[in-house]
């Protein structure tokens, strides 16, 4: 199920957001585009990885072995600051989400001519969101229990006092729920502004104005998003590998 529709425009009819062709796969209901701009988005990640690795060189480094260096110590000197030597095993998953997570949100930018979008931005429908978020908490909590030990982790459910069970808890549970509407909620709002504007302004106007927000979107909402979701990874990482809030 992608975002809920909105309804707008009282006397051209009903333009619905959110609504994507699906598919039946194993009994299960996808969404067809969503699927596919997620494993475009995934492919291009991994091949621009082994496009590095293949031109990887200890002499003077090409352009895309300068950005990946670049993101790679940006990520690394974050990680360290805030966890120490310890968290850069942290450093390869936060740099593939970050990377992952831009590249979906970019495919809002890319005008495929169809209605939905041939590759819609993969971000604003909430089930990739949810696995996404889901993982990185799982994956937190077995570090936590591997370098605290299962005693220590249950210990700190009971925290500062044993009253707060119930808060720390929820707390839990609320993680991955937080981490995936935030992401899903900044970028189906993009769509929603892109319906409002086709909504409310003249047809003269309406594809300058499709352009200029696409490109903010893009441009500035996208690498927030994807930086705010890597930095909340790393974050609850080092709660995983201190033992500490």
């Amino acid at each position: 199920m992608t975002g809920a529709g909105l309804l707008a425009g009282a006397g051209a009819g009903a333009i619905t957001v959110g609504n994507s062709p699906t598919i039946k796969l194993f009994g299960l209901t996808v969404n067809k585009f969503d699927v596919i701009s997620s494993l475009v988005a995934g492919v291009i990640v991994i091949g621009l990885g082994l496009a590095v690795r293949v031109h990887l060189t200890a002499g003077v480094p090409g352009r895309m072995q300068l950005a990946f260096e670049a993101l790679s110590n940006t990520i690394s000197n974050q990680i360290e600051s805030t966890i120490g030597s310890r968290g850069r095993r942290v450093v390869p998953l936060a740099m593939t989400l970050f990377l992952y997570i831009l590249l979906c949100n970019w495919f809002e930018m890319i005008p495929t001519g169809h209605d939905p979008q041939y590759l819609p931005s993969p971000t604003g429908d909430v089930n990739l969101t949810y696995a996404m978020a889901i993982t990185v908490v799982l994956l937190m909590h077995i570090t936590w229990i591997r370098s605290q030990g299962l005693k220590r982790y249950l210990a700190h459910y009971f925290k500062p006092y044993i009253v707060f069970f119930p808060l720390n808890l929820i707390e839990e549970i609320a993680r991955p729920i937080t981490l995936a509407l935030r992401l899903f909620g900044n970028i189906f709002a993009g769509g929603i502004m892109l319906v409002l504007i086709w909504a409310l302004f003249p047809w003269y106007i309406v594809p300058f104005g499709d352009v200029i927000w696409k490109l903010f979107d893009g441009l500035l909402i996208g690498p927030i998003q994807a930086f705010i979701f890597a930095l909340l990874t790393i974050l609850y990482f080092q709660t995983a590998l201190t033992g500490e809030h």
